[in-house]
């Protein structure tokens, strides 16, 4: 079975103007600006870069003797060795070259989280069209009048805004692990007579001013609209539990037929909240995220690609 999923909340056995996903055997397609696979093969790229600047060539990476435990200790739950296990093992060598590896495994973490983080931010957009197309968020089986705007909240819409709060959420740990891969990428270790600490821990998005290899212009550091309503939308979240009080879907009917499904996001100068006093939710504009959202997502995925490519 496939479908294509509408940025007006009604999904359709054809594509339209306003079709963004089409599924087919379980699996998503966004139909336009989908560079996600590229941004999968820069980030490999990126690995390589540092595997030939720390042992020469990739390929010499493999010359060392070091086990796939001692590699992923500490990072990877296959891996059952304990800290003091670990931390003791550390403290008995005394070889440059491990220190080196360990330090290579760890800048590869951070290439690994943030392809992963790129991936999962791919499902929730097409999953939150999906949930948004598929569900009708009634709770009566008719709507009240034949031609009517209603909301809907309870479980159903808790749902779909899990899904929302979790991709912002993601979008926004994007731009942290970016600006760890560039502070480290700027700041290689030549020395390892002990294991080096990651330059970069502890370092945030919003610490990327330390950043000179590279111009901002056109990249996710450059701070545009865009990614202004991506933090603002994200610290909503994280700090007051959502960005509407009571999250809604609004359902808009003609005739008893339901013909729109969307969700309102506050009203924003310059991609922050319009804020009086203890109040930053207006929603005077009515500005609906399902219209907006496809254009914010590859927008920023045109700009992380871009990002990464300067770091190459």
């Amino acid at each position: 079975m496939s479908n294509y999923f509408n940025t007006n909340g009604i999904s359709t056995v054809n594509k339209t103007d306003l079709s963004v996903v089409y599924e087919w055997n379980n699996n998503f397609t966004i139909l336009s600006n989908d560079n996600t696979s590229e941004i999968d093969y820069k980030l490999i790229s990126l690995n390589h870069k540092v595997a030939k600047a720390l042992f020469g060539s990739v390929q010499n990476l493999y010359n060392f003797p070091l086990t796939f435990a001692h590699s992923y200790a500490g990072v990877d739950a296959e891996i059952k060795i304990s800290k003091q296990e670990f931390e003791k093992w550390i403290n008995s060598q005394k070889s440059d070259d491990t220190h080196k590896i360990l330090f290579y495994y760890d800048f590869q973490n951070l290439i690994g989280s943030l392809q992963n983080l790129v991936q999962e931010s791919r499902f929730l957009y097409c999953d939150f069209y999906k949930t948004l197309n598929e569900n009708s968020f009634m709770i009566a089986e008719e709507p009240l009048q034949p031609d009517i705007l209603m909301f809907a909240s309870g479980r159903f819409v808790t749902n779909i805004f899990s899904k929302i709060n979790h991709l912002f959420i993601n979008l926004a740990s994007q731009l942290d692990f970016i600006t760890k891969i560039s502070v480290e990428l700027e700041n290689l270790p030549y020395n390892f007579k002990e294991y080096p600490k990651l330059k970069s821990n502890g370092v945030l998005y919003g610490d990327a001013k330390s950043i000179k290899a590279f111009t901002f212009e056109k990249t996710v550091f450059e701070k545009t609209e865009d990614i202004k309503l991506i933090l603002s939308l994200r610290n909503e979240i994280v700090h007051n539990s959502s960005f509407e009080n009571i999250p809604k879907v609004y359902q808009l009917f003609e005739s008893g037929k339901i013909i729109e499904k969307f969700i309102y996001v506050p009203d924003t100068t310059n991609g922050f909240f319009d804020t009086f006093k203890n109040r930053n939710r207006f929603f005077n504009n009515e500005v609906k995220l399902n219209d907006i959202l496809p254009k914010i997502i590859t927008k920023f995925w045109n700009k992380l690609e871009e990002a990464i490519n300067k770091l190459k």
